[in-house]
């Protein structure tokens, strides 16, 4: 239900934005090493420079972040992605491991405060959908991830808040990234 809810709510932010809403794939991206996180592999950016949020419950806004750059990278565990992220003036890592409970733990960090802990699923096309709490958003709301393949070189990241007692806010960013190499 919930990844039902995430991709209608992608796409009716992409056409309140004018602009279809990507096809989802059922193709899984190659994923090689045997590492179940390889999807996420290599250099990424913002498909068309584009990034929508929502801060206010309701108005939808279309930002343009050029030059958006990520390198994700395996490090020196199987089982383990650390992204680096330059978005403008905003600049981040996010590290993923693929625990022996095929859980995905996350641990991010962008800025100054934007600490995120979470936790989340890998499903057999290598989607990913996590829980995650941040430091400088308010005590006991939550965000949820869903990064969704829509080809091998391209996936879909939506985030949605909910407070304290499970009920969305009607705050989200999301976008689309496309590979730039692998």
């Amino acid at each position: 239900m919930l990844r039902r809810n995430i991709r209608l709510i992608l796409a009716a932010g992409f056409l309140l934005a004018g602009k279809p809403a990507p096809a989802i794939s059922q193709e899984t991206p190659a994923s090689g090493s045997g590492n179940p996180l390889n999807a996420f592999m290599g250099e990424w950016t913002l498909k068309d420079d584009r990034f929508q949020q929502v801060w206010d419950g309701a108005t939808v806004e279309t930002l343009t972040i050029p030059r958006h750059y990520t390198k994700c990278d395996r490090i020196n565990t199987e089982g383990s992605v650390l992204c680096v992220v330059s978005a403008g003036d905003l600049k981040g890592h996010i590290l993923w491991t693929m625990g022996a409970d095929n859980r995905v733990h996350h641990l991010s960090h962008f800025g100054t405060e934007r600490t995120g802990v979470g936790v989340g699923t890998l499903d057999e096309r290598s989607n990913l959908a996590l829980k995650i709490g941040f430091r400088d958003e308010p005590e006991g709301t939550y965000r949820e991830y869903e990064y969704t393949w829509v080809s091998a070189d391209e996936y879909t990241m939506m985030s949605r808040q909910y407070d304290r007692n499970g009920q969305a806010t009607g705050n989200w960013y999301g976008g689309t990234f496309v590979r730039l190499a692998r």
